[in-house]
C-alpha cells in the first residue's frame, strides 16, 4: 500500500506507528494534541491543494474535535481515515498508536472524502424523518463508517452530508 498524501495525526507516537508499518517514505504532520491553529490551518491547506492530506486522528473525544477543526477550516474537500474501535477493546487509550497494523491499512483504505461545496445530500427534514437521529440508528450508521459511536446527531448529520451519502445510502446501511 502507497500513500502519496500527507498524512495528519495527533502526536510522536502516530507517527512512529506509521512508519514502523508503511516504513520512512510516509510522511506525517502532527497536531501535537489539540493545538490546531491558524498556521497549522495554513500550512494544511496548501498541502491538500497540491498532493493532499489525509486526517487520520484517534477515535477519541480530542481526535474528533481536531478532525472537526481541520475539516471545518479547509477550503477543499479532505480525505478522512477512521480507525475502528473493536467491541472486544480493553485498553483504555484508543488510537493509531494502539491499533494494530491491519486495523490501520482498513482504515487508510477505507478513507472517505468529506466535502463542504455543493448541495446538503441529505436535508435535516429527512434526517428527522428517517430516523437517522435516534441513537440506535446513530451507532449502525456510525460502525458502519468506523465513526464513534458516540457521535451526537449534529456532527452525524454534518458528516454524512460532507460525505456524500443520500437517503437511499443510510437507509440501505440500516437494513
Amino acid at each position: 500500500m502507497q500513500i502519496k498524501q500527507l498524512i495528519v495525526v495527533e502526536g510522536k507516537t502516530d507517527t512512529a506507528k506509521l512508519k514502523k508499518i508503511f516504513g520512512s517514505q510516509i510522511e506525517t504532520i502532527e497536531t501535537n494534541g489539540l493545538n490546531v491553529n491558524s498556521d497549522l490551518l495554513n500550512i494544511l491547506e496548501k498541502i491538500n491543494n497540491t498532493r493532499g492530506i489525509i486526517i487520520f486522528t484517534d477515535p477519541d473525544g480530542p481526535g474528533q474535535k481536531i478532525r472537526e477543526q481541520i475539516n471545518l477550516g479547509l477550503s477543499q474537500e479532505v480525505i478522512n481515515a477512521f480507525i475502528s474501535r473493536p467491541d472486544n477493546w480493553t485498553k483504555e487509550k484508543i488510537g493509531i498508536a494502539e491499533a494494530d497494523e491491519m486495523q490501520i491499512k482498513t482504515a487508510l483504505s477505507a478513507s472517505i472524502i468529506f466535502s463542504k461545496v455543493g448541495l446538503e445530500s441529505i436535508t435535516w427534514e429527512d434526517y428527522i424523518k428517517h430516523d437517522f437521529y435516534l441513537a440506535s440508528n446513530r451507532k449502525i450508521i456510525a460502525s458502519y463508517f468506523n465513526w464513534s459511536s458516540k457521535i451526537n446527531s449534529k456532527t452525524l448529520f454534518k458528516w454524512l452530508n460532507w460525505s456524500g451519502q443520500t437517503v437511499e445510502d443510510i437507509n440501505k446501511i440500516l437494513k
